[in-house]
Order: C-alpha cells, then structure tokens, then sequence
C-alpha cells in the first residue's frame, strides 16, 4: 500500500478550522480527488491493454480495456471511520454478481499484470487455499511467466504532482468557505 499523508502546513491547518466541518470535509474530499485522478490518469496510461486478436478476447472472456476502465479514485471507508478524509486509487472490481473468469467485465486478472507471475516447470507443485484448506496442484507442462507491468506504482510515481493540484485546489476552496456570505437585501 502507497500512502501520502501532508504534514507540516500549519496555515491550512488553521484556516480549515474556522469553517463548517461538513463543508471542510467537502473542500478537503474535493481537492484529495483531483489529486488522486492525476494519479489515476498515470496508472491507466501505463495499462496495458490485451490484443484484440487474443484467444480470450476471440472467446469472449477477455474485452479489451476492461482493467483500464476499472482504475478508480474511491473514497476511504477506514479514513471515514476515523473522522478524517481520504481517498484512494486502485482497480475496482466487479460487482458481486458479476464475478468470475469467464466474465469480461471483471479485472479480476489486473494483480497478474500489477505483480507479474512465477514460473513453472514440469512437474512442479503449487500451493494455493481453497476454502480454508491447503490444495497442491502439479503442472503437467512448462508454463512461462509474465511479467510485471507495475502501473499502480507508475501511478504512485505521480504523488508530488497530486501534492502539487491539491494545494492548488485546496487554497481556492478555503478562502471561498471562509469568506464572510454579504447579506439579504
């Protein structure tokens, strides 16, 4: 997991204390998802994309783009239940109903091109758990690896320049919410 916290601006500190917390909550969420999508929008430029002419995709378990499209900016549950604001970026998967191998809609498959896979020869055992028990398989041919494509990291790469349009968007917004609102007429 890539984290990003800032730290050390005491003036946004004490500007973001004078206003409403519901509408703080709102400015800060606001300015933490666009520089999440200049993260986001790196991670999906470094996708890579299957061939249309592959067998998966000529079956129709496979659709071009699928992992691509499924890159998103998500707001954090556990950021929430502390009483902060946070967001994060990764590759959504399907809705329940909808999951599973020979689906083309679920990226399932993106933690392969993310990580890369191991080799296997001939013969050699793997070991994976399946509904809590340990289940050991042989390869009956050599089967290659694949590598690691690592776009979620080049996405992280990007995380000095999110710094850079969130206290862009930050600043606006705060002075907006502190300005006192001119009355009725």
């Amino acid at each position: 997991m890539i984290e990003a916290k800032i730290a050390g601006i005491p003036d946004l500190r004490e500007a973001l204390r004078g206003i409403v917390p519901k509408l703080r909550v709102r400015a800060l969420a606001n300015a933490l998802r666009a520089g999440a999508r200049v993260v986001q929008k790196a991670a999906r430029n470094a996708t890579p994309i299957i061939n249309p002419g592959a067998l998966a995709v000529r079956k129709g378990y496979r659709k071009p783009g699928t992992v691509q499209k499924a890159i998103s900016v998500r707001t954090s549950k556990a950021a929430r239940r502390a009483g902060d604001v946070g967001v994060f970026v990764n590759v959504r998967p399907a809705k329940q109903g909808n999951r599973g191998a020979k689906n083309p809609n679920d990226p399932f498959y993106w933690r392969f091109i993310e990580f890369g896979t191991k080799p296997r020869r001939k013969g050699e055992r793997s070991q994976s758990i399946v509904r809590g028990r340990l289940k050991t398989r042989r390869h009956r041919k050599n089967t290659g690896a694949t590598k690691a494509y690592k776009f979620l990291q080049r996405g992280a790469d990007m995380l000095p320049a999110a710094l850079g349009v969130f206290l862009a968007k930050i600043g606006p917004a705060i002075e907006k919410l502190n300005r006192p609102k001119a009355p009725a007429p």
